[in-house]
């Protein structure tokens, strides 16, 4: 009887640790949604996003809500906290290629600081001719893997073409970053849930738990700009 009691002990800690391993994988999800508003409700927007589903963002107290207005690169100054999308450069050792720039108000100093992995996103400024095709359809650009740095601009490097070199750094670590000429550049404005309107381009960070998606933020483009990041 001892024997089975271990035996059975032993079951119930293993299959314990099989749920508690579900739960972690089981764990709620970051998601990044792109497109346009086509509903809004009390408490929820519905998006179609540039892949062509519908897909509805509950809304709540801790939801963010912001403008993104066109913005230049004078704009961005030494000091100057930022966020950048980019593309590998076109050699090794080159720095990467910005395809959008992103500056943030003083009061969000720090937010997200550092350098990550990000989306597929279109391919933009500083690319180099690409094959293409003519079809009877919808075109979609190509697209590139890219990250993400959010931190303090230090340098502004040479400026070549109309473009400049930033310097960004964040958590003791430094990124030379090339911003050609044309590259997006937005500014970060506070707005509140009045600028989700249907037809309005958004930027939207939500959790997904199941079915269910909770809106972290969401960024509208403001006067039909559509969100580069």
């Amino acid at each position: 009887m001892t024997l089975l009691r271990t035996i059975a002990a032993a079951g119930l800690t293993v299959a314990a640790s099989a749920v508690n391993t579900s739960s972690v994988l089981a764990a709620p999800q970051v998601e990044r949604l792109r497109g346009t508003i086509e509903r809004v409700e009390a408490d929820a927007v519905t998006i179609r996003t540039r892949a062509g589903t519908a897909e509805t963002i509950r809304l709540g107290a801790g939801t963010r809500v912001a403008q993104l207005a066109p913005a230049s690169l004078e704009q961005v100054k030494d000091g100057s906290f930022i966020g950048t999308a980019a593309k590998a450069g076109a050699q090794p050792g080159d720095p990467p290629i910005a395809l959008e720039v992103l500056i943030f108000p003083e009061a969000l100093r720090g937010t997200g600081e550092g350098h990550f992995p990000w989306d597929r996103l279109p391919d933009g400024p500083g690319s180099g001719p690409v094959e293409t095709s003519m079809t009877n359809g919808t075109v979609k650009a190509p697209e590139v893997e890219t990250s993400m740095t959010n931190g303090t601009v230090g340098g502004s490097g040479s400026s070549v073409g109309g473009g400049r070199t930033l310097t960004v750094s964040y958590k003791g670590q430094s990124l030379a970053v090339a911003v050609p000429p044309g590259t997006p550049i937005v500014m970060l404005e506070p707005a509140d849930r009045a600028v989700l309107v249907p037809g309005a381009k958004v930027f939207a960070s939500a959790v997904r738990d199941g079915d269910r998606l909770e809106a972290r933020s969401i960024s509208v483009g403001k006067d039909g700009l559509t969100p580069p990041m």
